[in-house]
C-alpha cells in the first residue's frame, strides 16, 4: 500500500513514516516536500490514500499551503483519500471548506493532529482501506455527510 505523505518538514516526515510502517508493515511511504512533487507524483503513481500536512512554507496565507494543494488533487484525482495532518486550528477550518466543497468526509480518521497514536493511524487505515480503495471513499461520504472536525 503505497501512502504519498505531503511534508515539508523532514523531521516530521521521519517520525511519521516510522509511525505509518511500525502500525502496518504493508505501507510503503512516499514523501514529498511540496505541492509540485506531490502533483508531479500523483500523475505517474498511484497511491492509496495521502497525508497531508497543512503548512508547506507557503507564504501567502491558508490557502496557499495544503488545502490548495488538496484542491488541486481532487480537481485531477477526485476519489483519492486524504487525510489532514496539522496541529493548527485555523489550517484545519481552511481544510474543512475544501472537504465541504468536494462533498469528502473530514472525521477522526481523515484529520489527524500531528501527535497521533499508532492506534488512531490502525483505526484511520481500517476506515480508509476498509473497502474497495477508491469506491470507499465516494460511498462513505453518501453515508456520512458529517463534516467535522476532531477533538484536538
Amino acid at each position: 500500500m503505497r501512502v504519498l505523505i505531503v511534508e515539508d518538514n523532514a523531521f516530521n516526515a521521519f517520525c511519521l513514516t516510522r509511525l505509518l510502517t511500525i502500525s502496518n508493515k504493508q505501507i510503503q511511504p512516499i514523501v514529498v516536500e511540496n505541492s509540485i512533487q506531490a502533483l508531479s507524483y500523483l500523475e505517474e503513481n498511484d497511491a492509496s490514500f495521502v497525508i497531508m500536512d497543512g503548512d508547506l512554507g507557503a507564504s501567502d496565507g491558508i490557502y496557499c499551503n495544503g488545502p490548495a494543494l488538496v484542491e488541486m488533487i481532487w480537481q485531477q484525482h477526485p476519489s483519492i483519500a486524504i487525510v489532514v495532518w496539522s496541529d493548527s486550528e485555523s489550517m484545519r477550518h481552511a481544510f474543512e471548506d475544501v472537504f465541504r466543497k468536494y462533498n469528502k468526509p473530514l472525521n477522526d480518521y481523515t484529520c489527524w493532529t500531528k501527535v497521533v497514536s499508532q492506534e488512531r493511524i490502525r483505526q484511520s487505515l481500517t476506515y480508509l482501506t476498509g473497502e474497495s480503495s477508491n469506491s470507499f471513499f465516494l460511498e462513505n461520504q453518501l453515508k456520512s455527510p458529517e463534516h467535522r472536525l476532531p477533538a484536538a
